[in-house]
Parts: structure tokens; C-alpha cells; sequence
């Protein structure tokens, strides 16, 4: 009779041969996706729940909140005890260096900047150019 180890160690084999045969890959692999994340800001105003938002006293946690019949996602604050204020927060900061010290967000104010095209600007600069200094001077 066969000791209980080389038993086990033959049914471990044969298992692995018959779930993954040898001309197939298995189903699931893992698989690394690298993911360009980007900032999630409320108005021109810094979201705790942006992926680039940080605690510097790692007391934020994301809770599930029902209102109304619908599950919404809420930050919290383990030091207060009550919902996160985002970026008016002392200790509140952020991955990429764009929270301002009145709690906006830099990325999405640069979003709100008007570009003007080259042909725009250089309208304006003629406009700018075309005024004498006698029409602003007494």
C-alpha cells in the first residue's frame, strides 16, 4: 500500500492535468493594466472621493450611504466622526500637487481656461496695437 504522501502528491498531479489542459492557457490570468487616473473634482472645488485625494492623517474611509432608496458613496473622516470636508481640511492634500490652498482644484481651473488660437490672439494684439496713447492721456 502507498504511503499517504506519494498518494497525495499523484491526485494533486493528475488534478492539475485534467483542469488545465496542456494545449490551453488557464482562464483567468492576472493581468496588469496600467490605468492613467484622473482628477474628479466637484465644480472648480476638491472631492475627497477623487482617486488622487489624500489624508495626511489617513482618516479618510469611503462609506456606503442609502438616501433615498440609492446606495451613494460618501467620505468620512475617522477623527470627526462625520462626513470629510475635502480640501478645506488642514490635512488634506494631494497625489499630483494640485490642491490649492482655497480647497480648488488646479486641474480643473486649467480646464476652465479659455485657449485662444493663434489667429484670435493675434486679432487681439492688433486691436491692442491700434490704440494711441493720446486716447487714455487728459
Amino acid at each position: 500500500m502507498k504511503s499517504t504522501k506519494e498518494h497525495s502528491k499523484r491526485d494533486s498531479t493528475s488534478r492539475d492535468r485534467s483542469f488545465y489542459p496542456r494545449d490551453r492557457p488557464p482562464r483567468f490570468t492576472s493581468r496588469v493594466e496600467e490605468v492613467k487616473v484622473q482628477p474628479q473634482p466637484l465644480m472648480d472645488r476638491c472631492n475627497p472621493l477623487c482617486p488622487l485625494f489624500l489624508c495626511g492623517r489617513d482618516a479618510l474611509f469611503i462609506a456606503n450611504k442609502p438616501i433615498k432608496g440609492r446606495i451613494l458613496r460618501v467620505a468620512r473622516c475617522r477623527l470627526t466622526g462625520s462626513d470629510c470636508i475635502g480640501g478645506e481640511c488642514q490635512y488634506a492634500t494631494c497625489r499630483i500637487n494640485s490642491l490649492l490652498p482655497d480647497g480648488k482644484c488646479a486641474k480643473a481651473l486649467e480646464r476652465k481656461a479659455v485657449r485662444l488660437t493663434d489667429e484670435e490672439l493675434f486679432r487681439k494684439i492688433k486691436e491692442f496695437e491700434e490704440y494711441d496713447i493720446s486716447d487714455f492721456t487728459r
